[in-house]
């Protein structure tokens, strides 16, 4: 029997909008006996924006290849005829390591240049620092360097099945990952959890049954613990400000998970990657709510939109 795997894709919008948020209040005079008193036409000029390149590249030390998409921003009152309008061809990109050229990146093809692949010569290195550089002729250039973390300890993850019970019911798993913190020095990590199922599928190419392999996103119901705030792709951010060089205990509860496996995915990420996140998830919590105030996505690219950040990165299969 064979088995094929069905990797999983974090999914990292390609592009940054900016947000409209309050545009003011308007002095309007209504006359009772006019015949627009309830229709009332307001010309507004858009804000002023700068046009940017706008990609989001995330890379672990487990990464043997990249792939990232070059987009551009418009204003909040212009009109995008396409999606694909937001993707942006005729530009270049490549990664430095320690100030040298490293990795010149390629477009997938002459019709779809606006994606670059990559394949990395080694897996990234702690200490090293890495440079990310796009440029477009019509665009100003865009650069972000990010310093490779140390390698991190996490002692045990383990997942409690049906452990308490909501309100109606509904049963839930507990998830604990253990890790050693390193101390005097100011630490971020990022826990996301993936399930996985098995499923046959025929081929009638071959006439084989086929165990097809795949992962999905979990969503955690809760994190209880203060040390923890949301990010993309529902994962659990932490920082070590109250925890300096100790064991640290990360909990997440999420809807029972039937018994099927799970990965718990536990990343040492950059202040950056930290700010960037939280940010990005911020502004989807918070998208359309008039009565909230807007949120700006942080950015650490210098004269463009997006994140390019490095990680260290541990995946564990529990039962």
């Amino acid at each position: 029997m064979k088995h094929k795997s069905i990797p999983f894709a974090g999914v990292f919008a390609p592009f940054e909008r900016l947000s409209l948020g309050i545009l003011g209040l308007f002095a309007l005079t209504f006359t009772a006996c006019s015949d627009d008193f309830f229709s009332q036409t307001i010309e507004i000029d858009p804000p002023p924006y700068t046009k940017q390149m706008s990609f989001h590249l995330n890379l672990s030390d487990q990464d043997t290849s990249i792939s990232v998409l070059l987009t551009r921003n418009y204003g909040i009152l212009e009109t995008v005829p396409n999606q694909e309008d937001y993707f942006l061809s005729g530009g270049s990109m490549a990664l430095y390591k320690d100030g040298q050229p490293w990795l010149t990146l390629t477009p997938d093809s002459p019709t779809s240049s606006f994606l670059f692949n990559g394949k990395l010569p080694e897996p990234l290195q702690t200490g090293s620092a890495y440079e990310i550089r796009a440029e477009h002729p019509d665009y100003p250039a865009v650069s972000a360097t990010q310093r490779m973390p140390a390698g991190f300890q996490v002692d045990s993850a383990r997942v409690k099945r049906n452990t308490s019970s909501g309100q109606f019911g509904d049963k839930f798993d507990l998830v604990e990952v253990f890790l050693k913190d390193q101390p005097g020095v100011r630490n971020f990590y990022e826990v996301t959890l993936e399930g996985v199922f098995f499923y046959e599928q025929y081929d009638p190419n071959t006439g084989e049954v086929d165990t097809i392999y795949q992962r999905y996103s979990v969503y955690p119901e809760s994190f209880p613990d203060p040390n923890i705030v949301g990010g993309v792709n529902s994962s659990g951010l932490i920082s070590d400000q109250f925890f300096d060089g100790q064991s640290y205990k990360f909990q997440a509860q999420i809807y029972a998970s039937s018994g099927s496996k799970l990965l718990v995915r536990v990343r040492h990420v950059t202040e950056e990657y930290y700010r960037w996140s939280r940010s990005y998830q911020e502004k989807i919590d918070t998208d359309g709510n008039p009565l909230v105030e807007p949120v700006s996505v942080f950015t650490n690219l210098k004269d463009g939109l997006g994140i390019f950040a490095v990680a260290r990165e541990q995946v564990f299969e529990v039962e």
